[in-house]
């Protein structure tokens, strides 16, 4: 259910409660199918919440204590037994858990020339600058005959830049947030989160504007800036950001919930961590991009945790 946004898979999860419950009435079916008419997206989303249902049904008594929240719709629960009321409440917030991560692929796929979505993706572009994008990852372009422009919407970008010549004299630009980088030789990284974007340099220099500052990187040098300003990041190291374009990634004493959302940029399932003390544990490690179920299974094994595997969704408790 983490491929459509929180009221889909919501509304998605009451249906499949509805449904395995009690037949509808009449007048609960003509609602039912009007859902079901409204997006094309909602009977996928009740085909993943019906099997994630069925699947907590399969679970131990030791799993199922795992998923005992408070209900969070008591106005279901009163209608059904105490023996399906876990059930309930689990299918909600395993629901909303996904939906609390979900990203709106569509919108950004309409933004975005290039998009990666779950897999490192490698473009050329128009004038031959290559771009290496993590999972994730969406850019627009902007070429006109004065620049060449390029938008990071989201995620990491390796940026190798064809060079101005005689015959290409036009700058290379990438918009970030609330800054520009302008290449002023071949190899930078741009890195564009939440709240912060990080630019490093590879090979060669870039220069980076932000909220009225300007600086200058040269190579193995970087600078981090939010909407607040701009500042240098000491012992920056392009072959450590870099993990994720030679298949690897590389975690160094990082919370398991750091780990975690890393892992779920390259998996089409998600994997959702049980409890806050989990959530903290450290972890280092270095793991395959090709490997990522037997990476989940040595975290696991390495924590003492366990897993259990549903439709679209594994529990890590």
């Amino acid at each position: 259910m983490n491929d459509y946004p929180p009221e889909i898979q919501q509304q998605a999860a009451r249906w499949a409660i509805r449904l395995a419950e009690a037949p509808l009435d009449d007048e609960q079916e003509l609602t039912f199918q009007h859902w079901l008419a409204q997006d094309p997206r909602h009977h996928h989303a009740l085909e993943q919440a019906g099997m994630l249902w069925h699947g907590l049904g399969s679970l131990s008594a030791e799993q199922r204590q795992v998923l005992q929240p408070q209900p969070p719709a008591t106005f279901l629960i009163r209608r059904v037994n105490r023996a399906t009321q876990w059930k309930i409440a689990a299918l909600l917030l395993l629901g909303f858990s996904l939906g609390a991560t979900w990203i709106s692929d569509g919108i950004l796929m309409l933004r975005s020339d290039y998009h990666a979505a779950h897999q490192v993706k490698h473009v050329t572009l128009p004038d031959g600058s290559e771009v290496d994008m993590d999972a994730g990852s969406a850019i627009s372009l902007a070429y006109t005959p004065q620049e060449r422009r390029v938008t990071l919407l989201q995620g990491s970008a390796w940026f190798t830049v064809a060079p101005t010549t005689a015959q290409e004299k036009r700058p290379f630009l990438v918009d970030a947030a609330s800054g520009t980088t302008q290449a002023l030789g071949t190899q930078f990284i741009v890195q564009n989160s939440s709240q912060t974007t990080t630019v490093g340099v590879v090979e060669h220099s870039v220069q980076v504007t932000a909220n009225g500052q300007t600086l200058r990187l040269d190579e193995q040098q970087a600078a981090r800036y939010t909407e607040h300003g701009m500042t240098r990041l000491p012992g920056w190291n392009s072959r450590e950001r870099g993990d994720w374009r030679r298949g690897l990634l590389i975690f160094d004493q990082q919370p398991l919930a750091v780990v975690i959302a890393r892992i779920n940029q390259y998996r089409s399932g998600t994997i959702v961590i049980s409890t806050s003390a989990l959530r903290q544990r450290q972890v280092s490690g270095i793991f395959s991009l090709n490997e990522l179920d037997g990476a989940l299974q040595t975290i696991a094994t390495e924590l003492g945790a366990k897993t259990v595997s549903l439709p679209g969704v594994t529990i890590l408790y």
